[in-house]
């Protein structure tokens, strides 16, 4: 159609203000003149094995804040949910000829534990404001980065988190993995069953990894970076609202001593302190950053 804009497949990742609410002012904002193919999506509405109709399409509207039209939802799985579940571990989907899209977050019984207190979880979210914390002070009179990173942290335990669709995506020999905000746990389990799967030795070697949210501590654990390794790590925040990337999840990528390249989205005082060209010496890592001011940074393969 002339003038749209056209996205294939749009991921809205889970329930969380930070993801659903960037979803929302996107799907409300006219000017854009966007149109989607289909759009991925986990809500506990009736699961058949027909693709939703113009109810469930204008229901998944409403959820995401836009009551202005109905939209395609989850028509790549038949209506189904997206998730890995013991009928069909690490679900598969080819879009395009050449893409292959993997689920590897969430499980089912990680959405159904949300689904269990949907109600709840959304009133949480519609009574959520960003609120900014102080970035915490970065190295200076802090432990070594070996410190930091063998230090133990808690799990991300949080509903919302657990139910984060989270995808593997590979074209010809390039691979992408997109964590959201995955748990940890069940990204090591999925993987290491899709490795076997496959027959892929461990640790799994992606282009990029676009790390579990935002660079948080109790989702990019040690275990989780030995199953999975990278070339390019991707810290999508602006540190207002939890003050990530941790320090202990940046430490946790440098330290193995692989020469990986960190790339912000933003190049905020917190995300530059990263670019420490002595520290960058002796751990053979880089970082990339926007160039422009309001821009974002761009990765190709």
């Amino acid at each position: 159609m002339q003038g749209k804009r056209v996205i294939d497949t749009f991921v809205v990742s889970h329930i969380d203000h930070d993801h659903i609410g960037g979803a929302a002012q996107l799907l409300n904002d006219a000017s854009l003149d966007l149109e989607f193919g289909d759009i991925w999506f986990n809500a506990p509405a009736p699961a058949g094995p027909k693709p939703r109709g113009v109810a469930e399409g204008q229901r998944l509207a409403e959820l995401l804040g836009a009551t202005s039209r109905a939209l395609p939802w989850n028509t790549a799985m038949k209506g189904q949910w997206l998730c890995s579940s013991p009928e069909q571990r690490c679900p598969r989907i080819d879009p395009r000829r050449g893409l292959k899209v993997t689920v590897v977050s969430p499980s089912l019984k990680k959405l159904k534990a949300l689904f269990a207190r949907w109600d709840k979880e959304l009133a949480k979210l519609r009574a959520k404001t960003r609120e900014a914390v102080e970035p915490v002070p970065l190295l200076r009179g802090r432990p070594s980065l070996e410190d930091l990173a063998a230090s133990k942290t808690a799990m991300d335990k949080a509903l919302p988190n657990g139910s984060s669709i989270a995808l593997l995506v590979e074209y010809k020999k390039k691979s992408v993995l997109l964590a959201a905000d995955a748990h940890p746990d069940l990204l090591v389990e999925e993987l290491r069953a899709l490795a076997d799967s496959r027959q892929v030795k461990l640790p799994w070697n992606v282009d990029v990894f676009k790390l579990p949210h935002h660079g948080s501590r109790a989702n990019v654990t040690t275990e989780l970076l030995k199953v999975v390794r990278a070339k390019n790590y991707i810290v999508s925040t602006d540190n207002v609202q939890f003050g990530h990337p941790d320090a202990e999840a940046l430490a946790r990528v440098i330290c193995p001593g692989n020469q990986p390249t960190i790339w912000f989205n933003y190049a905020t005082k917190q995300n530059l302190s990263w670019n420490h060209p002595a520290r960058q010496a002796q751990y053979g890592y880089t970082c990339r950053y926007p160039t422009a001011l309001g821009g974002g940074v761009r990765l190709e393969l």
